[in-house]
């Protein structure tokens, strides 16, 4: 009979992708509303290692991962946003809440203390979260520039003890005509999302915080009427996290909007 190690490491390999579908409506001069509804897909494969990481099979599996594909609707946005000229500066704010319809998981850390099986993803927060945001950008001759940032903010707990951290984003960029009616787009994104909590209590084995640095490169392309299709990457630059965190390549995003 094969003797198993007492320590498995767990390898996980996620692919995420996710499609948002926004709506923009105007009110009034300067004064619109929008909704945004994500749909998400995520991919995971497992494989589990010995201390020296050479694979191990595990022929019963595991109760913390296994090899599947999970697809749903994140948490919709309702937003309102106003936007108005000061001198060469055009200025813009946007401010609405989160709708919880996206899927979410009773306590993992609970199930897995039972030795049952368990899901860590959420598709949502369970909770309605504030969401506001404040950008500025203007033009410099052939250059535009741009800064912006983002907040989702957490209040309360969900049904099933789950709090999420807040989340927050800040971004600079500049623009520029590079061939025809391209435009290459340059710049820096930081993103910090902070611990969840589950019950109240920070588990050492969850999303303890993580603070992103990403440079972010990309070209957009007005196509008349039909509107404009834009490709954009983020590279990670420097990150901090606390405990076991999710490493990534880059992010690759690929729109189009009329």
């Amino acid at each position: 009979m094969e003797e198993r190690p007492e320590t498995i490491l767990h390898v996980q390999d996620l692919t995420i992708s996710e499609a948002a579908f926004v709506t923009e409506v105007g009110v009034g001069r300067g004064l619109g509303v929008s909704a945004v509804v994500p749909l998400r897909w995520v991919r995971t494969r497992i494989q589990f290692e010995d201390l020296q990481h050479q694979p191990i099979d595990v022929p019963e599996g595991s109760i913390h991962h296994r090899n599947e594909t999970l697809t749903g609707p994140g948490d919709p946005w309702l937003l309102l946003h106003g936007a108005r000229s000061l001198g060469a500066w055009t200025l813009a704010a946007r401010g609405g809440i989160s709708v919880p319809l996206g899927r979410t998981e009773p306590n993992p850390f609970e199930l897995g203390h039972h030795g049952l099986p368990h899901q860590h993803i959420q598709f949502g927060t369970g909770t309605w979260d504030p969401v506001v945001g404040l950008a500025a950008g203007r033009r410099l001759g052939q250059v535009g520039f741009r800064v912006s940032g983002l907040a989702r903010l957490v209040f309360s707990t969900n049904e099933h003890g789950y709090r999420a951290g807040d989340r927050y984003y800040a971004g600079a960029a500049l623009d520029r005509r590079i061939a025809g009616a391209w435009r290459g787009i340059a710049g820096l994104d930081l993103a910090r999302e902070e611990a969840e909590t589950w019950g109240g209590r920070v588990e050492m084995e969850g999303n303890l915080g993580r603070t992103d640095l990403l440079a972010s490169v990309g070209v957009t392309r007005p196509l008349g009427n039909a509107g404009s299709f834009h490709v954009t990457a983020k590279i990670p630059l420097l990150t901090r996290a606390t405990g076991a965190q999710v490493r990534y390549p880059a992010i690759v995003a690929v729109g189009f909007s009329r």
